[in-house]
């Protein structure tokens, strides 16, 4: 019986396994706080949001090394000493944008691409793909930009944008025709 006891004691439930992290991230400052989820939120974010999900995935760009954007994401992070977490909040709020205006995210993950300006800053560009026309993809970005703006001081090192998976259509349906226009008054 005390055998069991003693093992009863030293027993604890096994850890759960935790994200694939390098060695050296094991510290990692306050302002990383959240890189894991930030990522999966861009990885898989229809599984946060299922309700704005549409049937039409997004398209297929090139492959992804999720180590090297989770790398870029730090050292955005680490240069603006800006938390993590308000890049987490406005993907939120960008999904939050659609699920407002009953506009479908289309599956997959999003589209991330980033550059340096000429001082060497890095800015990170994020796109999610929508199944609307590209006009209202634009007044969405809009709106995402004013409730930001709204939330907290938006840094432009990270941005967000929808992109419409349809072919770009005249917004107001302007037909140009080959017309001539006749400039002399009607002679009789």
């Amino acid at each position: 019986m005390s055998a069991l006891l003693r093992e009863a004691e030293i027993w604890s439930p096994p850890q759960a396994e935790g994200p694939l992290t390098r060695q050296s991230d094991l510290h990692q400052p306050p302002w990383l706080d959240g890189i894991d989820s930030l990522l999966h939120l861009l990885r898989y974010p229809e599984r946060t949001h299922p309700y704005v999900v549409g049937q039409i995935p997004a398209p297929q760009g090139e492959s992804i090394d999720w180590l090297e954007i989770r790398d870029l994401f730090c050292e955005l992070f680490e240069a603006g000493r800006r938390p993590c977490m308000d890049a987490y909040l406005e993907v939120r709020l960008a999904l939050g944008v659609l699920w407002k205006n009953s506009v479908r995210l289309c599956p997959g993950p999003a589209a991330i691409s980033h550059l340096r300006d000429e001082g060497g800053e890095l800015l990170m560009h994020v796109d999610f793909s929508v199944d609307t026309d590209s006009g209202r993809a634009y007044d969405l970005g809009h709106e995402l930009m004013e409730a930001t703006i709204r939330c907290y001081a938006r840094k432009a090192s990270f941005v967000i944008a929808f992109r419409s998976i349809h072919p770009h259509q005249p917004r107001h349906g302007i037909a140009f025709t080959d017309s001539t226009v006749d400039d002399d008054e009607d002679e009789e």
